[in-house]
């Protein structure tokens, strides 16, 4: 079995308890973190991004670790969707209109699952830029190119549906996160002597752009950004290089090391618990439902993990429904 990388574990945690907490209305203001959660996710993914051994094989395993989850989650969302609207009509207030939504629009009723369609598309965009462009600076052309076309559509109101779009914005992170592979990042080596010095610098650098330019956010969601689009996302780069060298020298938190390494379960139950315990605790105490509500997701969550590696494993991630013949 493949030894695991502990502090990428921690990073991951630290990314997903970000996504829950922040859906289930608490607040994120952190100084210096404005544009954190999903470009960490992309880069962390990019991190281990594979061409394995043709189109044919890639596209096998990012169906059974994306897709399969993707719809797996989706449907059983819409299912409960349309139960409750047929038992209780208006109890839940919703953005999303039917099973369609992921052809017609951006919102889904279990809402965070579109980054997993999201990654599927951004792994596929950066196999075939591997595949067909050997030189490195073209490369970085290429990604640099087809984030600015998805970035002009969000910002002109062009709708692509299952998140095309919104992969192509997100490319650059995706392929930040592949060329950290290629560095020691990964590996113990000398330079983590100053990790916490490079903590410090990189978050800095963030908090001041964030303070003192036109720093806006990047909704990858909504295929949207606020200022400049180039400092967004240096200003993001530099808050998740803070964050990885702060986890490489940390290591692991259990709690936290433990939801990061079965993230993709969190990132697809949450949404199910959060929304339905907003609604009871806004009933029995307003002022105190948002923070019910994250506790108890947390929770949910966590004794979710062992539950679904236990009884849905191919539809979690962590086994394979599609049979990989090597």
């Amino acid at each position: 079995m493949q030894n695991r990388i502990e502090f990428i574990d921690l990073a991951k945690g630290i990314c997903i308890l970000l996504v829950v907490i922040g859906h289930c209305g608490l607040p994120l203001t952190i100084p210096g973190c404005l544009n954190l959660r999903m470009p960490l996710y992309f880069v962390l993914s990019g991190i281990f991004f594979k061409t394995y051994n043709g189109l044919g094989l890639f596209m096998l395993k990012k169906t059974n670790k994306l897709l399969v989850p993707f719809l797996f989650f989706y449907f059983i969302a819409y299912i409960a969707y349309y139960i409750v609207n047929l038992l209780a009509p208006g109890l839940i207030k919703s953005d999303a209109s039917g099973i369609f939504d992921v052809f017609t629009q951006r919102q889904y009723f279990n809402g965070p699952i579109w980054f997993l369609i999201c990654l599927f598309w951004s792994n596929l965009y950066f196999y075939l830029i591997q595949k067909f462009v050997k030189n490195d600076v073209l490369k970085a052309i290429c990604v640099c190119l087809i984030c600015t076309i998805g970035a002009i559509m969000g910002q002109k109101g062009v709708f692509l549906p299952c998140m095309t779009d919104a992969a192509m914005t997100a490319l650059p992170f995706f392929y930040i996160g592949y060329l950290l592979k290629q560095t020691k990042l990964l590996t113990p080596n000398r330079i983590d002597r100053y990790n916490l010095l490079l903590v410090l610098t990189f978050w800095a650098a963030s908090f001041l752009m964030e303070r003192y330019l036109n720093i806006g956010y990047i909704s990858f969601h909504y295929n949207r950004f606020h200022g400049y689009l180039i400092l967004d996302i240096i200003s993001a780069i530099s808050s998740i290089m803070a964050v990885l060298f702060l986890c490489k020298s940390i290591r692991r938190v259990p709690f936290v090391s433990y939801c990061g390494r079965y993230s993709i379960i969190l990132l697809c139950t949450h949404h199910l618990y959060c929304r339905p315990l907003l609604i009871l605790f806004n009933r029995i105490n307003p002022s105190l439902s948002v923070y019910a509500s994250a506790f108890f997701t947390l929770v949910l969550c966590y004794v979710s993990i062992p539950l679904c590696r236990k009884y849905i494993p191919m539809f979690c991630a962590q086994k394979d429904l599609f049979g990989i013949h090597k």
